[in-house]
């Protein structure tokens, strides 16, 4: 079977050079593009009271790159004394190439960050993410944490029209993909499909819809165990 790549162009090219490695045919299909969202009036005060914070947090690379934009037009990232938390090793490798260390989770997820803030880094937090977030740091932090939506993701209607009824392997990254995929493709091309999913919250939520779908988790959200868990429908 065909694996089929979904994840924007600009984040495509470890999943690319993973595939030509190991002879793997893969398919890209980038059903989104993101775009940087202009500050609201409230993120700038949160921005202006930076010190009222302890951890600042960042859930993908997009944030990083989007997110950095915004903290550096207003502060001096090496004067800051936060602690810098990420989901993952390529989120924190990102902020790395800038100069920033940053913890990440061993399992790689919000819910680790989640476990971090609580057990090793307690105090208020300012996130930066998309307008695709779960909103799961949100609601489980309440109080002590505040965000600064610094991106939005656009999903393409004619890439989803690409997606034929053959059998084959679709890598989704995030909930909202799925979702747009749900509500674009019929359901016989949608149950002709092997669907490997970055987290079992992910899944969680595709059988929430009542989609009956087979859906598999790979063990961490990495393009390589992504790709590792694809390879075993080929």
């Amino acid at each position: 079977m065909m694996i089929i790549n979904t994840r924007p162009e600009k984040q495509s090219a470890q999943l690319k050079s993973l595939a030509d490695d190991e002879g793997i045919e893969i398919r890209h299909i980038h059903l989104s593009q993101t775009k940087f969202k202009n500050l609201q009036s409230n993120s700038i005060q949160k921005l202006e009271n930076i010190s009222s914070y302890k951890n600042i947090i960042f859930t993908s690379q997009n944030s990083v790159t989007n997110g950095l934009k915004i903290l550096e037009s207003f502060w001096r990232i090496d004067l800051l004394n936060h602690n810098f938390l990420t989901t993952g090793p390529a989120t924190s490798n990102k902020l790395l190439k800038k100069g920033i260390k940053s913890v990440f989770p061993d399992n790689f997820s919000s819910k680790g960050v989640l476990n971090l803030v609580r057990n090793n880094f307690p105090g208020k937090s300012l996130l930066f993410c998309g307008d695709n977030s779960n909103g799961f740091l949100q609601k489980e932090l309440g109080e002590d944490i505040e965000e600064i939506v610094c991106y939005e993701i656009n999903y393409l209607i004619k890439e989803v029209k690409k997606i034929t009824k053959d059998r084959e392997i679709i890598l989704i990254y995030n909930f909202g993909t799925i979702e747009f995929l749900i509500n674009h493709l019929n359901n016989d091309i949608l149950e002709n499909k092997v669907f490997v999913v970055a987290s079992e919250n992910i899944k969680q939520k595709i059988e929430n819809e009542s989609k009956r779908l087979e859906i598999y988790v790979s063990s961490k959200p990495t393009d390589k165990m992504m790709m590792s868990m694809a390879k075993n429908f080929i």
